[in-house]
């Protein structure tokens, strides 16, 4: 779906300008596990793979509710 991965990406940092130090501690942790290059995820993106790496470290990384 078109702007996902940028969506699930910017999930990370809620909305917060600046994000806070865990938030963006997140970020990291997300980008480093999922193997992507921030710049590159735009919402014109359209890539089932890295929104799929992208959902998997969330989903690691992030606590169950």
């Amino acid at each position: 779906m078109k702007g996902r991965a940028y969506q699930l990406l910017r999930s990370c940092l809620r909305d917060k300008d600046p994000p806070s130090a865990r938030d963006a501690f997140i970020y990291a942790r997300v980008i480093t596990r999922a193997r992507v290059v921030p710049e590159e995820i735009t919402p014109a993106l359209d890539d089932p793979t890295i929104e799929r790496r992208l959902e998997i470290a969330l989903e690691d990384i992030l606590p169950r509710q």
